[in-house]
């Protein structure tokens, strides 16, 4: 993280966001940040990152305060489609009588952009323009309700923190560590794409990105769940019709593209392994389509059910045991 001149005279400063993306500030600018009246001398700037934290990821707060209902980590990369992937299953949920509620406590009172993440969710989930909902949407915990009953958490958080493709072997944050941490039960969301998807992906950047996925698998709990979500299908051939996929092929693809990526997850045990050789659950996923509007605004229209059905199926089934 860059670091920032928070005295002194004017000097101009590269700071990153929470979603990776880097803008110029200056020290006047920083100074004029918003501050939270109600925890004195904390400036915040317009994402809601405190000076601490802008300086130093390890001093990200976030907290879990629901230990008991399982959460789900989508897990992947920058730009690999955490946000989007969220915004669709958050559409077909709702459209099936499910709740969505923002988890309003998992970031400091300080942070006014949460706050208003999740006073305005509701719309930003519905909001055509795909660029505003993902740039909007950040950092976020949500619950999933069925008759006011808690079925499961759900966290996007920004891909930098889990895998950097420029510093990819980079140590995972505090806050990091605490969400492998918490007693929660919890379903490993890891996201992958196909080749092409993702400009900060090249062939080296898969290669550490398995890698690193070899250090999380040394960390989480026995108990927890992993499953892959092969994100972006469209962009394959390996797509019949909605939600009919060659499976065994974009499994086969996906070990291609990221060397090893499933070597942690395998079925050890002699006699099971027989017939379920992995540890994991494979899953397709298309959010939908992207066009550019004449006004250079990216529009998104929702791609077909049964992509967000097939995964919400696959997450119930690993919350109930």
């Amino acid at each position: 993280m860059a670091e920032m001149n928070l005295g002194g005279s004017p000097a101009n400063e590269a700071t990153s966001n929470p979603k990776g993306t880097t803008t110029n500030k200056t020290t006047k600018e920083v100074d004029n940040s918003i501050l939270d009246v109600s925890t004195p001398n904390v400036q915040v700037n317009e994402d809601g990152m405190s000076s601490e934290e802008l300086n130093d990821a390890n001093k990200i707060k976030v907290t879990i305060a629901d230990y008991k209902t399982p959460l789900v980590v989508f897990f992947g990369p920058p730009a690999c489609g955490k946000t989007m992937t969220l915004i669709r299953l958050t559409r077909y949920l709702q459209g099936k009588g499910y709740t969505i509620e923002p988890v309003t406590s998992f970031r400091p009172t300080y942070d006014k952009n949460y706050s208003d993440m999740c006073t305005n969710f509701d719309s930003m989930i519905g909001n055509e323009d795909a660029a505003k909902s993902t740039s909007k949407i950040n950092f976020m915990l949500v619950q999933v309700l069925r008759e006011g009953k808690p079925l499961c958490q759900i966290l996007e958080g920004p891909g930098e923190y889990y895998f950097s493709p420029e510093k990819p072997q980079a140590n995972f944050p505090k806050y990091v560590n605490a969400i492998i941490s918490s007693p929660n039960r919890k379903i490993w969301a890891i996201m992958v794409e196909p080749d092409n998807t993702n400009k900060r992906m090249d062939v080296e950047a898969r290669r550490q990105y398995a890698i690193k996925l070899n250090k999380l698998k040394t960390r989480i709990a026995p108990k927890d769940k992993v499953m892959f979500i092969f994100n972006k299908i469209d962009a394959t051939p390996y797509v019949i019709s909605p939600g009919n996929i060659r499976y065994s092929q974009a499994l086969q693809h996906t070990e291609y593209l990221y060397p090893s990526i499933f070597a942690p997850f395998m079925n050890v045990n002699p006699i099971t392994k027989l017939w379920k050789p992995y540890n994991f659950d494979f899953v397709a996923f298309q959010t939908g389509d992207f066009s550019e509007a004449s006004d250079g605004t990216l529009t998104f229209e929702q791609g077909p059910d049964a992509y967000p059905r097939d995964l919400w199926n696959f997450i119930l089934k690993r919350i109930r045991g």
